[in-house]
């Protein structure tokens, strides 16, 4: 019967104590995870290489600009550290069900005097010592395993003593069940989905700052190919300016013109400079904007030679989804919905945990234990009396003798009750409750205000394409009726029947209306980009895996 008790307490303990010292590994596993910093991985970001060019320039794609921020965007960099982190917080939660293994060991050494005769002579010395280990694990459906070893040898000159040194020796197991809160699942496991969550929350936002590089990078590489294709007109027009200065300048020699109209080319001159001049500075800014989205550069002028963007600038096609599809497809890939469908269910979680916390405590509790008694025995001849008794025989005993004591299980005991704890008015569980009640209510109308903003940004979207779409084709009607006034005007002025007023102006409205034109074209690409942002597809049309994404530059 006691081999019986002894095999099921240990059935109980070995598999916990065995997967402990599996997942302890070796040795140097062991000792490294208490005094070395963790291996983790970490996020390591290389100098942006310098650019291949060809007469200084770079000629550069859309998909080669956003393949460069997604590698070296600073932003996104640190952004990709927080999915790192928020994996090592579901094992900082999960260190909850840990084992855990204690160690204790005590000497105390006491001479008192004494005042009886019984107090076993006129000064006792005792030497105590202590020791004990123990196991202590939880587990998440509200269980917990503690079992413990613990030894006293205590040495005494006390002469009644018939065991000096007396060892004694016993070890415990007891369970502890939740019955009611805590039952089933421990607080441990509802932090844990939670941090499961959160690290969804974390790559969700990854992906919101991965869309936003990406549309910034788009938003700067269709302006960087604007104001290049407008230096090139507002280049032309001063060509032209310059032509016109020195054919009146010619005419003004021979007596054919007036000084009036050579004043009047060369202010229009100085404007197109001017112009010009703005225009050129106006490309730097935009690149600067851009080769700090796609590099490391602390100076955005460190980046060698003038980027030319190699894409033309061609109308997307129409849009083929209704504005219902978009709308649909948002809530499958917004990462601002996503992100509001997982606090809502960070929220549902708290409810559930304030609803577990509503009940009483109620706790089985079962414990076993066995003791043992050791040392070596000291038998005295009390027949003459009490005080200093001779010693008659000496029985040797130690360590062993009460080791196989506690062993044999002829001495032992049990433990069973429940521990029951109710607060009479349960104030700060119902607070608790009602609040995690009121967060839920409060996400899920967050959300939906959520979801209508990001109509609205989809509606809006669409208008702009529609009225990019009409001022594209109205300023492409602009230019072909600007050119054939100037065609007009040019040849009324080669004959002397135009004045260089009117050639001026019909020059500048060519030149405005080509830059509405071109305005017009990039503010259509960029809109389809805002589109794809408001829908949150921006990833999905650039073909980019957000897993991978944020594994660049992740190394272990």
């Amino acid at each position: 019967m006691a081999a019986v008790r002894t095999g099921w307490v240990l059935a109980v303990l070995l598999p916990a104590v065995a997967a402990s010292a599996a997942a302890a590994g070796g040795p140097g596993d062991f000792f490294s995870r208490y005094f070395d910093d963790q291996a983790r991985r970490a996020v390591v970001v290389q100098p942006t290489p310098p650019p291949e060019l060809l007469e200084g320039r770079v000629r550069l794609t859309e998909r080669q600009a956003i393949e460069m921020a997604l590698i070296y965007n600073l932003g996104l960099n640190v952004q990709r550290h927080e999915s790192l982190a928020g994996a090592w917080a579901i094992d900082d939660l999960r260190g909850a069900y840990d084992p855990q293994l204690t160690f204790g060991l005590n000497w105390n050494r006491d001479t008192t005097p004494t005042a009886s005769v019984l107090a076993g002579g006129p000064s006792v010395t005792d030497i105590l010592t202590s020791y004990g280990f123990g196991y202590r694990q939880a587990f998440s459906t509200g269980t917990t395993i503690e079992a413990g070893f613990t030894g006293i040898r205590n040495r005494s000159t006390n002469f009644f003593s018939s065991l000096v040194p007396a060892i004694n020796t016993n070890w415990s197991v007891q369970l502890r069940q939740n019955l009611l809160e805590g039952f089933g699942r421990a607080l441990a496991d509802y932090q844990i989905e939670i941090a499961r969550n959160n690290l969804d929350i974390t790559e969700q936002d990854f992906k919101k700052s991965l869309i936003e590089t990406v549309f910034a990078v788009q938003d700067a590489f269709w302006e960087l190919q604007f104001a290049l294709e407008d230096i090139q007109v507002k280049q032309k027009s001063a060509e032209l300016a310059q032509t016109i200065l020195e054919q009146n300048q010619a005419r003004f020699e021979v007596g054919s013109a007036a000084r009036l109209q050579v004043v009047e080319a060369e202010a229009e001159l100085a404007s197109r400079s001017e112009e010009l001049i703005r225009a050129r500075f106006e490309y730097r800014r935009t690149q600067d904007r851009l080769v700090s989205l796609i590099s490391t550069y602390d100076d955005p002028r460190e980046f060698a030679g003038e980027i030319v963007p190699a894409d033309p600038v061609v109308a997307p096609p129409p849009v083929p989804d209704s504005f219902e599809r978009l709308q649909a497809v948002s809530r499958e890939q917004n990462p601002d919905l996503q992100r509001a469908d997982l606090e809502l269910a960070n929220q549902g979680v708290d409810l559930e945990l304030s609803r577990d916390r509503l009940k009483p405590t109620l706790d089985l509790v079962l414990g076993y234990q066995q003791y043992g008694l050791g040392g070596t025995q000291v038998i005295r001849d009390f027949s003459q009396g009490f005080i200093n008794p001779p010693i008659v025989a000496i029985v040797p005993g130690g360590l062993g003798d009460s080791l196989s004591q506690l062993f044999s299980s002829d001495f032992y005991g049990y433990t069973i009750g429940v521990d029951f704890r109710i607060p009479i008015l349960n104030t700060q569980a119902r607070a608790e409750n009602a609040a995690a009640q009121i967060g839920y209510d409060r996400l899920e109308l967050r959300k939906s205000s959520l979801d209508q903003s990001i109509s609205l940004e989809i509606r809006d979207a669409l208008t702009q394409i529609e009225m990019n779409e009409a001022r594209q084709e109205a300023a492409g009607a602009t230019v072909r009726l600007a050119q054939e006034r100037l065609d007009g005007e040019e040849a009324k002025f080669e004959v002397g029947l135009g004045t260089t007023r009117e050639l001026i102006e019909a020059q500048r409205d060519l030149v405005q209306a080509q830059t509405v034109l071109l305005r017009a074209r990039v503010d259509l690409i960029k809109s389809h980009a805002q589109l794809d942002r408001a829908v949150g597809r921006t990833l999905l049309v650039k073909n980019i895996e957000i897993g991978e994404a944020i594994g660049l530059n992740v190394r272990d």
